[in-house]
C-alpha cells in the first residue's frame, strides 16, 4: 500500500454514536490505484475478477484494468428479505447468481467495503462451490473494529460510516428522512450534509428534489 495514506475528516453529530467520512471521486481513485499497485506487487495473477453487487460495481472495472484482468462478473447477496422489511437475516439470500464458470480459475473477489465481514465470508463460501483454484480477497475499505474477517488486500481502514461518491443521492435521501423524523429542519439537514463533506451543489439538488 502507498505510504501516502489519505486522512479522512470524521464528522459526528450529537445523539449519534458513529461518525461519517465522505471520500471524493479523486480520493477513491487514488485508493483504488494504490490498492491495485499493492496487489500487482504481490505478483499474484488472476483469471477473473468477481465483485459484489452493487457496492463493488463502480470500481470493479477500474480495478480489473489496473490488474489486467479481462473477465469480470458479479453476484448479489442480501441480508434483508423484502417480505420482512427491517429484519436482518442470519444468512444472506442470493438475489443475483453468478453466471460464469470458475473451475480451476484464479479469482480475485473485490468489493468497496468490508463492513462486518459477513458478506465477504458468505461470498467466499459461495464462490468455493464453483471450484476455483484460488480466491484472493480485496476491498477498498476495511473496518477492523467491526469485521469478523480481514481481506487479503485492503486499500484503507476506518470505523466511520462511509458516504461513497457513487451513492450520494441515496445517502442524502436516507439521512434527510431519518433526521427529519428526529425533528431537524431542512436547513439543519443541509448544513449537516455539507459538514460531512458532500458537495454543496449535489446537496442542494437532491434536497430540493425531496422537498
Amino acid at each position: 500500500m502507498s505510504n501516502n495514506k489519505i486522512l479522512f475528516k470524521k464528522t459526528q453529530f450529537l445523539k449519534e454514536t458513529w461518525s461519517y467520512i465522505a471520500p471524493t471521486w479523486e480520493e477513491m481513485g487514488l485508493i483504488c490505484l494504490d490498492l491495485g499497485v499493492e496487489i500487482n506487487e504481490s505478483k499474484k495473477k488472476f483469471d477473473t475478477l468477481i465483485t459484489l453487487a452493487k457496492g463493488g460495481w463502480t470500481w470493479a472495472r477500474t480495478m480489473a484494468d489496473i490488474l489486467q484482468v479481462y473477465e469480470l462478473s458479479s453476484f448479489k447477496l442480501s441480508f434483508y428479505d423484502s417480505s420482512s422489511p427491517g429484519i436482518r437475516l442470519k444468512k444472506p439470500l442470493l438475489e443475483i447468481p453468478l453466471t460464469i464458470p470458475l473451475a480451476k480459475k484464479k479469482v480475485i473477489l473485490f468489493d468497496d467495503v468490508n463492513d462486518s465481514g459477513h458478506s465477504l465470508k458468505y461470498a467466499i463460501k459461495y464462490l468455493e462451490h464453483f471450484g476455483p483454484s484460488s480466491i484472493t480477497t480485496a476491498t477498498l475499505f476495511h473496518k477492523p473494529k467491526f469485521a469478523i474477517i480481514k481481506p487479503d488486500f485492503v486499500g484503507s481502514e476506518t470505523d466511520a460510516w462511509i458516504v461513497f461518491p457513487h451513492e450520494r443521492r441515496e445517502v442524502i435521501d436516507g439521512l434527510a428522512l431519518k433526521w427529519k423524523k428526529n425533528g431537524l429542519k431542512i436547513k439543519e439537514i443541509r448544513e449537516r450534509l455539507i459538514k460531512i463533506g458532500l458537495p454543496e451543489k449535489e446537496v442542494n439538488i437532491f434536497l430540493r428534489v425531496r422537498s
